[in-house]
């Protein structure tokens, strides 16, 4: 079974020639593909076709020599990348590797190939990422709440050791000490904190972890006191002044309203409605309306200058007759939980639109962008040939990410999207899809860790978890 690809971008698209680059993330690679012809441009990590050879002979002289045998050279799993953006300028490509937390910048140039040029590794693995506008900066969330602020480029002074104590007289390294919890039957409650501090204690060598600064250029901007989920930046013009703000939604049903550095302490407001985690968000163009969706039926529909819900939008009455039989089960769970926002732009033969996938259903919901100014917007689903993974725009055609676990076997498949009346509908585009048939047909092993392609519903807070109070 070939993985599949969990992330698409485009890269440097011209609707007027059809020229441009597909970006696309499958397992730990990143394979770029020319839009045109579909031929395969490059791989990164590059595949070291070097490998040792040995000869294997028999025992005795007679006879023909022993055949030669491939050995291949010993090395570690490469990392999974489990976010992939482009920069503004369409120059500049960010990466996260999932298991290393290590933030790689490439350049992307003009045929297409990739070059690395840094990696950053973040003390916390990084779950939302974003360059800013103007092409200078790297925002960057992490799943402990935290949003840092990085340079896009390094120079050479951001990579200077930074260095808080100072060091021994004696050259030798202070030994760690050993960690005791500092809390106690005396102070702990509920049976499942008495329950982890006598983990604690049963722990061998426990040792206090000492937090190492980084090693480079960086700025932490603002906090969460929960898991950050998804970032946004926005634009306000006001008294004919440009602000900039910084959007980020949490596990806990937060979306919070920011003003961006170097005023980033600064909470402007928040939009609050939500009752369940929130997964994505996705700002309108050209307008301050906000979506978002997460572990809720529906989708928030903000104005993000205000904080004002302006509606909702119900997804799971349009999704649930595509749920499994096994699913649809009262006793099952059934829940939605909104993996992707993606809002596709307006073009010539073509009506602006928002597009919606919740995790494990094989199908989308589309939503006119005209009509996100109602109080009930109205969502209409489109049956898909597997689960949604991610979804990018080639001019007027959009490019859709499966799971080959649900098909016959089609990772990328390109759709053009026409509303018929108020019925959206989406057309398979087959000129653009038989040029997907090279980078379809790549042999990628499959990765057996489902967080990499369904992570979102983990988020979900469970009843059996709340604290019971002691007897």
């Amino acid at each position: 079974m070939a993985h599949p690809y969990q992330i698409v971008r485009t890269c440097k698209v011209s609707e007027s020639t059809g020229s441009g680059f597909l970006l696309a993330a499958c397992g730990p690679k990143i394979i770029s593909v020319k839009v045109q012809d579909g031929s395969v441009i490059s791989q990164w990590p590059l595949e070291d076709d070097s490998s040792d050879i040995t000869t294997q002979h028999t025992d005795d002289n007679e006879g023909p020599p022993g055949k030669k045998r491939k050995v291949e050279k010993a090395s570690d799993a490469s990392p999974t990348i489990i976010k992939l953006v482009v920069s503004p300028d369409q120059h500049y490509a960010v990466a996260v590797t999932g298991e290393d937390k290590c933030i790689r910048v490439f350049a992307v140039a003009e045929n297409g190939t990739l070059e690395e040029l840094s990696q950053r590794c973040m003390p916390k693995r990084p779950c939302a990422i974003l360059v800013t506008p103007d092409n200078q900066d790297i925002l960057c969330g992490d799943k402990f709440g935290d949003v840092y602020s990085l340079p896009l480029l390094l120079e050479p002074s951001d990579t200077e050791m930074i260095i808080d104590e100072a060091p021994k007289e004696d050259g030798e390294a202070t030994p760690a000490k050993a960690y005791v919890p500092t809390a106690s039957n005396l102070t702990v409650h509920t049976a499942r904190n008495r329950r982890a501090l006598e983990n604690q204690r049963k722990q061998k060598d426990l040792r206090a972890k000492s937090k190492e600064p980084l090693k480079f250029k960086h700025q932490l901007l603002l906090g969460h006191v929960s898991m950050l989920t998804d970032v946004q930046y926005a634009t306000q013009v006001l008294n004919g002044q440009q602000r900039n703000h910084i959007i980020t939604a949490d596990r806990d049903e937060h979306i919070r309203v920011s003003r961006a550095a170097p005023q980033a302490h600064i909470i402007e407001r928040y939009c609050l409605g939500h009752t369940e985690f929130i997964s994505k968000l996705c700002l309108m163009p050209e307008s301050d309306v906000l979506v978002s969706g997460g572990g809720d039926d529906w989708l928030g529909i903000w104005n993000w200058v205000t904080g004002e819900l302006l509606g909702k939008c119900d997804i799971k009455t349009a999704l649930q007759r595509f749920l499994k039989p096994s699913d649809q089960d009262e006793s099952a769970n059934n829940n939605i939980a909104v993996s992707g926002l993606w809002a596709v732009p307006k073009s010539s033969d073509r009506q602006a639109v928002l597009l919606a996938a919740s995790e494990k259903i094989p199908a989308i919901a589309v939503i006119p962008m005209a009509t996100l100014n109602s109080t009930s917007p109205v969502a209409t689903a489109v049956e898909l040939p597997g689960n949604a993974l991610d979804v990018t725009v080639v001019g007027s055609t959009i490019i859709v990410s499966l799971d080959p676990s649900e098909t016959s076997g089609t990772r990328l498949q390109a759709y053009n999207i026409h509303i018929d009346g108020d019925q959206p509908l989406l057309m398979a585009d087959d000129e653009i899809s038989a040029r997907l048939q090279a980078v379809n047909k790549m042999d990628a092993p499959f990765i057996p860790e489902a967080h990499v392609l369904y992570g979102v519903e983990q988020m979900r807070k469970r009843g059996n978890d709340e604290t019971q109070e002691a007897s």
